[in-house]
């Protein structure tokens, strides 16, 4: 059997809470700033989300917040974020992190299913968090972090500010919480898995903290040590501006916190804001997704501030081609390299990473991370592969999730009695020991990196009653990578196509928009056991994008 392992030295295996170790880190950095908000400018050192998270520990403990207890937070990148999530962990419990672009329906959909008993939100998404928590009676309390912290607003009965969480006074003395490290869950972020809908994500200590260890480990020493000797994390600054709730964005973000990084969180990715403040603040690795290395490759502003204190991209997400990563480094030269990861929610974030080399191989989604295994299996006979075959991608080691909250048939369906994780990605390994990914087996549509389950749009269009049957399918788009289109039978004649579009419209977040059209058809096709032939309407858009283009000549 071909099981190929990580060529990198195996780190140290993590033997405590993650919450701990972030306690040393942020007392070690104490006297350095640790968070700057890019808009207002406000800013927090170590030291103060030390006191801040055992503030929000505190309150959670005079909330009768127990072990086992889950936090949502509905928010865009905040000063607030960090504390949350690290006062919860110390409280024993699990942050389950909403995107601030759900509507009412999403929200009410994780509040129940994860059950939380504490929201955090930002003010400007305070009224659909109520719509939402009136029909989930596990919410017990809203806290809204205001828009402007030195003038709170008084809320009503079940809402309270986070100014008044922050001033409470921390108990550095409370009796520890006993946590399993390994079994116990720190972060719970939602996915949907290769198919269906959201899941949530259970990701223990060890889980978490084996991936910030081994994005540490990639960043510093095999990539940005190897362009400039020189280079030390503790004295570097960052800007993250992929949202928090991802696990792209919030591993990055607590690695930064784990280094001593200065991080400059933007609420909102905005190209000249975030190239203003790479200037400002000489940022030299650039964390971005392919959306991101467009604008770059063709944006004005980048002949008009100076990027020349950037070494390295880390692009991951979604694939990004040879020749969109070639302008990039045309039009910024200082730049060594763009190296590519790959990995899942399901798998923490990254299980393979580039590396810093002279000739680095295109298209490649990187070499397996320090500690992981991975086998390739045959699509058919279920048997491992070796070099330059191609199968579906398999991963183990302790980045793997425990499991789906509540869903162990679907658990059973993506890790096997062995641990090994399937991907639902077809790629192979060459003798370099770089992955390519070619091909999905999931049906995931992945819009500027977000996932978006077809099936998730297509439960909410049988509820349509025009709609007799309906199929999503993902298709090419330049700026966001994909974007949903949806084949509908009609119920009834009259049926157009934008009715269907504002149906999705007015219930689904924006980047779930039919943007690629409705097409009507007589009939779905289908399997003999009822499966959508995904493959027959990809064929057909490819088609009907093609009749659009001969008509324009």
């Amino acid at each position: 059997m071909t099981i190929f392992k990580s060529t990198f030295p195996p780190l140290p295996t993590p033997d405590r809470p993650f919450s701990y170790a972030l306690l040393d880190a942020l007392w070690m950095h104490r006297e350095r700033t640790a968070v700057i908000d890019a808009e207002t400018k406000r800013s927090a050192t170590f030291q103060d989300l030390f006191l801040q998270s055992f503030s929000v520990a505190t309150y959670l403990e005079k909330q009768h917040f127990h072990h086992g207890d889950v936090v949502c937070t509905v928010m865009h990148n905040s000063l607030e974020n960090f504390p949350i999530f690290l006062g919860t962990a110390l409280q024993g419990g699990a942050l389950s992190g909403a995107s601030f672009a759900f509507t009412e329906y999403e929200l009410q959909y994780q509040f129940k299913d994860c059950k939380a008993k504490i929201v955090f939100c930002n003010e400007l998404y305070l009224f659909k968090v109520l719509k939402a928590a009136q029909q989930c009676p596990s919410v017990q309390l809203i806290i809204v972090i205001p828009e402007d912290p030195e003038n709170p607003k008084t809320y009503q009965f079940g809402v309270t500010s986070m100014t008044d969480v922050l001033n409470c006074q921390p108990n550095f003395y409370s009796r520890k919480v006993d946590v399993d490290i390994h079994r116990d869950i720190v972060t719970m972020p939602y996915s949907s898995g290769t198919t269906g809908a959201p899941k949530g994500v259970m990701l223990s200590h060890t889980n978490l903290a084996a991936e910030v260890n081994l994005l540490a480990y990639h960043l510093e020493q095999l990539i940005m040590q190897q362009i400039d000797s020189s280079y030390k994390a503790k004295e570097d600054t960052d800007v993250i501006y992929l949202p928090i709730y991802h696990m792209y964005g919030f591993c990055l973000f607590m690695r930064n916190m784990l280094c001593g990084v200065t991080t400059v969180l933007m609420a909102k990715f905005d190209i000249e804001l975030m190239c203003k403040i790479v200037q400002e603040h000489k940022v030299r690795c650039l964390k971005v997704v392919p959306p991101v290395l467009v604008l770059l490759s063709k944006h004005p502003i980048v002949k008009k501030v100076d990027l020349s204190s950037i070494q390295a991209m880390l692009s991951a997400a979604a694939p990004a081609g040879k020749e969109l990563c070639d302008a990039v480094m045309k039009r910024i030269p200082s730049v060594k390299l763009i190296g590519q990861g790959y990995g899942l929610t399901e798998t923490t974030a990254a299980t393979h990473l580039c590396h810093y080399e002279k000739t680095p191989k295109i298209g490649s989604a990187g070499k397996l991370c320090s500690g992981l295994e991975m086998k390739i299996l045959d699509l058919q006979t279920r048997k491992p592969l070796g070099y330059n075959e191609t199968g579906e991608v398999c991963v183990k080691g302790n980045v793997v999730m425990i499991g789906y909250l509540n869903r162990p048939q679907a658990t059973a369906e993506t890790i096997d009695d062995d641990g090994w994780l399937r991907t639902g990605d077809v790629g192979y390994v060459d003798k370099n020991e770089n992955l390519f990914i070619v091909d999905r087996l999931k049906e995931l549509i992945k819009v500027k990196g977000l996932q978006v389950a077809p099936a998730e749009i297509e439960d909410l269009l049988h509820t349509h009653p025009g709609v007799q049957d309906v199929a999503v399918i993902g298709v090419a788009d330049e700026a966001c990578g994909e974007i949903p289109m949806a084949f509908v039978v009609k119920r009834k004649a009259n049926l157009k196509e934008q009715d269907v579009i504002n149906f999705v419209k007015d219930r689904l977040s924006h980047y779930k928009q039919l943007k690629g059209g409705v097409q009507f058809i007589k009939e779905v096709p289908r399997s003999m056991s009822g499966k959508i032939l995904r493959r027959f309407l990809r064929d057909e858009a490819e088609l009907l994008k093609m009749a659009k283009n001969q008509a324009k000549i």
